[in-house]
């Protein structure tokens, strides 16, 4: 196809893609969201009211439709764009990075919903800042207007927050993201209680900023020059210099807050699985279970994927396996809710290592003693692990499976950027869009490096994941691709 050409069915793909969306809203009498309102944000999204403009936004056919934009609008540009300012803005991308790190530890965003839509000039802002980073003690260094505003004139720049006025700022969409739910008040009376909003992503970026950000600039050293005499398994091993896994560096007493934060923060990860949900019967039969069913949720955390379950099919019971330390704190991370859950015993929560072998029956509250599990479920546990540990971890499963028990894997399945024909197709055999759906699904290829670079795991492709379950003793039966993600559920049976 000619450059102009497919340049054209680029501009076509984006306007076709447009006429759903617009349809869809046009349908319901309601307007698209706009990029300059703000919204709350949260880690469910029960409350999102049938047919309003937020709800919309999950249906298949947005999310679908939405896609095929993102993906076009990023092949147009790099078709266009100058090599030059293309490399500049991939290895300026840390800029980017610092900058949102400081708009959400400096809580702007919690500031800027305050002020409302007029916002706040650049000398206020920096002031109210002030007033909240002095609740934890003396300001050493009082923050410069003309610097933040530097800062927010870059943010703004990629629509992170919107200057309204000359060095006036004001909260914009994505801004909403980083907003705890908290306000400027309850942050200055506790400014710890900030991540205990009803958005944990704030906590979550904490950790992403941090451990995340110092490990991937340790990443080309570690890859392709490592400092003599060290053998580091992955470079948040070598940027940190422990022989410690992430998850036990967390578990450290000085970094109980952070191990809090992560368990909290792994709630708000469903707003990246797209349409899809655990709950969904096309993603497994869960009615057809018997009454008092146990679910295994395997590496579960504090158990957010159970309690979706349970809330959803009150007749099943759910035991939450994890470290030590994660089950301890695993309740009280919830606070008041889902207290009925615990307190009935409908979720439970279990001390276990996944590489160890599973007991040989299960004490369920309620039930009784229980040999073999209807389910088991890993949900974003293998992408954490290399492929040697996710067969181990597999093989556990697998030994302590019945002939009927079923083991639902919640991971990303990476598309090949080329077309596979094993794998199932992402757009239609005569799109000009790039076969993994390019910029649209870039978060699943972010995902798998970080992976890499904190965990020593990866993402994996429908072949690799095919392949270790094969050498586990399990054989794929179903997989449910989440539309708009990369994220799938896979249905394995016992070979």
């Amino acid at each position: 196809m000619a450059a102009l050409t497919h340049l054209r069915a680029l501009h076509a793909t984006i306007g076709s893609a447009l006429d759903d969306i617009e349809r869809v809203y046009n349908g319901h009498s309601v307007d698209f969201p706009s990029p300059d309102v703000p919204v709350i944000f949260k880690d469910s999204d029960a409350d999102l009211a049938p047919g309003s403009a937020e709800a919309l936004l999950k249906s298949d056919e947005v999310i679908k439709a939405s896609s095929y934009i993102i993906a076009a609008c990023g092949q147009l540009s790099t078709a266009v764009q100058n090599p030059f300012f293309a490399l500049m803005e991939g290895v300026s991308g840390s800029q980017v990075a610092a900058a949102i790190q400081i708009l959400e530890a400096s809580h702007a965003p919690e500031i800027l919903r305050a002020a409302g839509p007029d916002g706040l000039h650049v000398d206020e802002l920096a002031r109210k800042i002030d007033e909240l980073r002095a609740a934890k003690g003396p300001v050493s260094k009082p923050l410069e207007p003309w610097r933040l505003g530097h800062i927010l004139r870059l943010l703004a720049a990629h629509q992170w927050v919107r200057e309204v006025r000359p060095d006036v700022f004001a909260a914009s969409r994505l801004t909403s993201i980083l907003d705890s739910g908290t306000t400027p008040e309850q942050i200055r009376e506790n400014p710890q209680s900030k991540y205990d909003g009803p958005n944990g992503m704030a906590g979550l970026m904490l950790i992403c900023a941090d451990e995340m950000y110092r490990s991937i600039g340790c990443f080309p050293e570690w890859l392709l020059s490592p400092r003599e005499g060290t053998n580091y398994a992955s470079p948040f091993n070598y940027a940190y210099q422990t022989d410690e896994t992430f998850y036990a560096w967390l578990e450290r007493p000085e970094h109980a807050s952070r191990l809090k934060l992560m368990g909290r923060g792994m709630t708000t990860v469903r707003v990246a699985e797209g349409s899809g949900s655990v709950t969904d019967e096309s993603v497994f039969p869960w009615n057809t279970l018997p009454t008092d069913s146990l679910i295994v949720d395997v590496g579960g955390g504090i158990g957010s994927v159970s309690i979706q379950l349970a809330e959803a099919y009150p007749h099943l019971r759910f035991i939450v396996q994890d470290r030590q330390k994660t089950v301890a704190i695993a309740p009280t991370v919830w606070g008041a809710n889902h207290k009925e859950l615990f307190d009935s015993g409908r979720v439970s929560f279990q001390p276990q290592d996944f590489f160890a072998a599973q007991p040989t029956s299960y004490e369920v509250p309620g039930v009784g003693k229980v040999d073999k599990p209807a389910v088991f479920v890993l949900a974003r546990v293998m992408h954490n692990w290399g492929d040697e540990d996710c067969k181990k971890i597999l093989s556990q499963l697998r030994a302590a499976a019945g002939p009927s028990t079923k083991l639902i894997v919640i991971d990303q399945i990476l598309p090949l950027a080329c077309r596979d024909e094993s794998d199932v197709a992402l757009i239609p055999a005569d799109s000009p869009l790039l076969p993994n759906l390019g910029k649209a699904y870039a978060s699943g290829y972010y995902f798998d490096i970080s992976m890499m670079v904190s965990l020593g795991g990866k993402e994996r492709t429908l072949r690799e994941f095919t392949e270790i379950s094969r050498a586990s003793g399990w054989q794929i039966s179903n997989v449910v691709r989440a539309t708009g993600s990369c994220w799938a559920y896979t249905t394995l049976s016992p070979v």
